[in-house]
């Protein structure tokens, strides 16, 4: 089911799954040293990116040139070119770099020379670790050259959520606060957060 609301900040997103939990304070900030917020803090960041990792949500698709790192030579491994780490895996024929904000690789792909392509094929490809630099680096390997790199990115601005998905992160960060502030435990940092508030306010009253 679709959300009315909208998150402006991790926070909104948090106040939410709060208040399903029954929990009746409110967190200003995942820094605002709030008991609950320390919890939220947590967990804020692997829930958010596990569920845009293991959904197929299409806000979060990037598509962008890969950048090739290395490539086999033309017409194979023959004296005097013979594989070494200078080359891509065996027995691909181009590495690809990983991008920096993927949480996921979905498709590699040739660059279309029609577009639009009403007859995509799909390419195998590979994630691997390579260890010919230094230090090791994430890569894709691939046979596709010139290849778009079809992948999830990592979505950090709440602002740019869609409805359904702020449902459903909201839902799951309720799943994992259950943990910790639900039933007698919701209580306890409840009157804690409480306590901090009372305390906090007596001070800015002198």
């Amino acid at each position: 089911m679709a959300s009315s609301f909208a998150v402006q900040s991790p926070a909104d997103a948090i106040n939410v799954a709060l208040a399903r939990l029954g929990y009746k304070l409110r967190v200003g900030s995942l820094y605002d040293g709030s008991a609950a917020a320390k919890k939220a803090l947590d967990i804020y960041a692997q829930t958010r990116d596990t569920l845009l990792r293991d959904g197929d949500w299409p806000f979060a698709e990037r598509n962008v040139a890969g950048t090739l790192l290395k490539q086999a030579p033309v017409g194979g491994y023959f004296p005097p070119n013979v594989w070494s780490t200078a080359y891509p895996a065996l027995p691909w024929n181009y590495e690809y770099s990983y991008p920096s904000d993927s949480l996921d690789i979905r498709a590699v792909k040739p660059t279309p020379i029609f577009v639009p392509n009403f007859d995509p094929q799909p390419n195998i490809f590979a994630v691997a670790n390579d260890t010919g630099f230094t230090p090791p680096q994430r890569v894709i390997l691939s046979n596709v050259p010139n290849a778009i790199i079809v992948y999830t990115g990592q979505i950090t601005d709440p602002t740019t959520f869609p409805p359904d998905f702020t449902e459903e992160f909201a839902a799951a960060l309720a799943r994992r606060l259950a943990v910790f502030v639900g039933g007698p435990e919701a209580v306890k940092i409840e009157a804690a957060d409480e306590q901090a508030e009372m305390a906090q306010a007596a001070s800015e009253q002198g």
